[in-house]
């Protein structure tokens, strides 16, 4: 809002610019904080998004009723003023993949001050966007566009699986991706990571660094985790076969099992009777380094009174398999719980197009009017053109024909939406200098506005189609009547405009004759711009009887009065008047004077 009225107190007319907005984004509603003031300026922040995830977002806003929420910000802009009516224009740089659709765009702002926008859409980059909203505000009938900043970051695509997650698996030409590991090891032991990033590439360990892709292709990304975090664990013992026993029945068997320091770490008690070989016992005993000792027991408590050893066997966490000693027989089951984590994801590199050409066969200069710049992009399909970095509406073809100034370049996409862009162009295309309008005073034709010639200007007075040879000045001496012209060529440019008008030659005038010639003065008018009636000022009494001439600014004659001599100021209505610019003399024996007039309504 800070350029809204830096030129308020300019004369210009804006004309109304076609609203740019993107329709397909309907439905927004109006949510703003209550108690806040009529006459304010608020516009609330975008929320983020993310690339591939479908976006559908509304802001609201409050727009003032007078300018003084504007000189709260920039105290260049005048309190108090009343603003009309706002439009917006355009909000540019949205997103690709976004779209946008207001309210409603046009605001009386007597009536209505409050509105919203719906963002929606899947964004295809990701990037921290900076949108230009573009407004037009009406003061005291004074049009000024404004712009201002909205903000909206849209953050990388990510792809999951349940290994690990990729940023920024997809590119044109190149890509670098970024790797999480979706199973840390949070600095404990036991976990080994293997990598392969499919382009003959691998790498062991928990995170790998950035890796860029440089060729187009299709890459799988293989992920191999090995969790050993679970140690080992005798999960049961099988005896197959003991040397000891009652004659007439089953063994009633139990077992202790010792640490390398010979302390007791498993008591199977109370015994299983009558147990029949082979027999499995369960343990469930975590195990750690060093060796073990098995001391299995046969349970004989009665007649005989004391129990009967089995046998004894060594084993530790390696062994996981049948040992036998002195009529012993037994099948240790030991496991080491290990999980094995596979994923793939794949990264797509895509081919970038060539970055394109941009031809221009007749020059990149032209005065207006003459459409003969033409631009050639060197591809022939997929093209959009550029104007200062924003996509030109409609502007698809590999021709394009620029109708403004300023720097131009090409954007070329493929099918898989990889684009290239050019170089940029300037073009530039130059204004013709205002209309050479003269005036005929008794034969003697003068250029009507001198301060309105270019900088560096050259004249050609033309009787007919004929240039007058020497006839380069100001003003030429009609000797007879006939259809005089004066182009005027402006020097830096070489662009020209030419006027022209019917003359009649006056026999009663010599202006082969030196005469007293009138001093050119400036006439005062007020108020300018005007409405209805205007009072002109002269800066000294008016020696004869004049006449006041108007012309428009296409240099036609619109309106001539007679002025009584001796007066210093003549009011003249304009009420007849059509708004636009207009130059106005009073002209009369020794005494001339030029102003410049703007009708508004």
């Amino acid at each position: 809002m800070r350029q809204l009225f830096l030129l308020i107190s300019c004369c210009s007319v804006l004309f109304s610019l076609s609203l740019d907005a993107q329709i397909g984004c309907p439905g927004c509603v109006v949510n703003l904080p209550a108690n806040l003031p009529a006459d304010t300026l608020l516009l609330q922040n975008l929320p983020d998004g993310q690339e591939g995830v479908y976006y559908n977002e509304d802001i609201s806003f409050r727009m003032p009723k007078t300018t003084t929420p504007v000189n709260a910000i920039d105290s260049t802009t005048p309190a108090g003023l009343p603003i009309s009516q706002i439009e917006i224009i355009a909000i540019e740089g949205v997103p690709p993949g976004l779209y946008w659709q207001p309210s409603q765009t046009v605001f009386e702002t007597a009536n209505e001050t409050d509105g919203c926008v719906k963002f929606c859409g899947t964004p295809t980059e990701s990037d921290s966007f900076v949108m230009i909203v573009r407004i037009k505000a009406t003061v005291f009938f004074i049009v000024q566009e404004a712009t201002f900043p909205l903000r909206i970051y849209i953050a990388p695509e990510v792809s999951t699986t349940d290994g690990f997650s990729m940023t920024d698996f997809e590119g044109c030409g190149s890509t670098t991706v970024t790797f999480t590991n979706n199973i840390p090891s949070n600095g404990a032991p036991g976990f080994s990571y293997e990598w392969d990033f499919g382009d003959g590439t691998t790498f062991q360990g928990e995170n790998p660094p950035p890796h860029t892709y440089d060729t187009p292709g299709i890459y799988p990304v293989n992920y191999h985790a090995t969790i050993d975090t679970g140690g080992f664990r005798l999960e049961n013992i099988r005896i197959l076969e003991v040397d000891c026993g009652d004659n007439f029945s089953g063994p009633d068997l139990y077992f202790f099992i010792y640490d390398a320091n010979g302390e007791e770490v498993y008591n199977s008690q109370p015994h299983i009777e009558d147990v029949v070989l082979p027999f499995t016992f369960p343990v469930n005993l975590e195990l750690g380094g060093g060796n073990y000792t098995l001391a299995v027991w046969e349970e004989d408590s009665g007649l005989k009174g004391t129990d009967d050893p089995c046998g004894t066997l060594p084993f530790n966490i390696l062994t996981n398999d049948t040992v036998s000693a002195a009529g012993l027989t037994v099948v240790f089951n030991i496991v080491n719980p290990i999980k094995e984590v596979t994923s793939t994801d794949t990264v797509y590199v895509y081919p970038q197009p060539a970055v394109p050409l941009i031809q221009t066969p007749n020059g990149v200069e032209e005065c207006a009017g003459e459409n003969s710049i033409l631009l050639i992009s060197s591809s022939g399909t997929g093209n959009q053109w550029l104007l200062d970095s924003e996509p030109i509406a409609d502007a698809t073809n590999f021709l394009y024909e620029p109708s403004q100034s300023g720097q131009y370049q090409v954007q070329v996409s493929n099918s898989d939406g990889c684009t290239a862009v050019s170089d940029s162009v300037l073009v530039e295309i130059h204004p013709l200098p205002d209309s050479p309008l003269f005036i005929n005073i008794n034969n003697s034709l003068r250029l009507a506005d001198t301060t309105a010639l270019p900088v560096e200007y050259a004249l050609q007075w033309y009787n007919g189609d004929d240039p007058i040879p020497g006839a380069t000045g100001f003003r030429y001496c009609a000797t007879e009547s006939g259809n005089y012209g004066l182009l005027v060529t402006d020097l830096e440019t070489g662009c020209q405009s030419f006027y022209s008008s019917t003359v009649t030659y006056d026999p009663n005038f010599d202006c082969t004759v030196g005469t007293n010639e009138a001093f050119l003065l400036t006439l005062g008018i007020f108020p300018n711009p005007a409405s209805n009636v205007v009072q002109i000022r002269l800066n000294q009494n008016l020696p004869s009887e004049g006449t006041l001439r108007v012309w428009d600014a296409a240099g036609r004659l619109v309106k001539s009065e007679t002025i009584a001599d001796g007066i210093d100021f003549w009011t003249l209505d304009c009420g007849d008047l059509n708004t636009g610019f207009f130059t106005l003399e009073i002209a009369a024996d020794g005494f001339r004077g030029i102003g410049k007039l703007a009708v508004m309504r």
